[in-house]
């Protein structure tokens, strides 16, 4: 599959370790793609421009994964610490929204692990 086209991407992974609980903001801005990755705690630990190269891996990953078909899954076992909420706005202000705990749409797990592999020199 292409890449999706989107200017702005908020996920949040909530595990029930915490050092895998995160969330992360991106966004195309005048001056470039930028990245905000906050901890478990949701406090900003990473503020940058991000290469056209990363966004474009995102664009790709989010493609691949199919993060399109996403768009309205919410299904909700409250009794289990694991889940996710996405959020995806492109140009025109269209909104992909998603949201689990317990439950993951398919291609969940690889776009998970993308973004994590996509930006993973900046926690060296």
């Amino acid at each position: 599959m292409a890449s999706f086209d989107f200017l702005s991407l908020r996920f949040e992974n909530i595990s029930e370790n915490e050092n895998d609980t995160y969330s992360v903001f991106l966004n195309e801005g005048e001056d470039g793609p930028e990245m905000v990755w906050y901890d478990s705690m949701g406090d900003p630990i990473i503020e940058v421009g991000i290469s056209k190269n990363e966004w474009d891996d995102v664009k790709k990953l989010a493609g691949e994964c199919d993060v399109a078909s996403w768009d309205g899954y919410s299904e909700m076992n409250l009794s289990e610490v694991a889940g996710f909420t996405l959020e995806l706005e492109d140009g025109e202000g269209n909104i992909i929204w998603a949201e689990g705990a317990g439950s993951f749409p398919e291609g969940f797990e690889a776009f998970e692990k993308g973004i994590r592999g996509i930006f993973a020199g900046y926690f060296e």
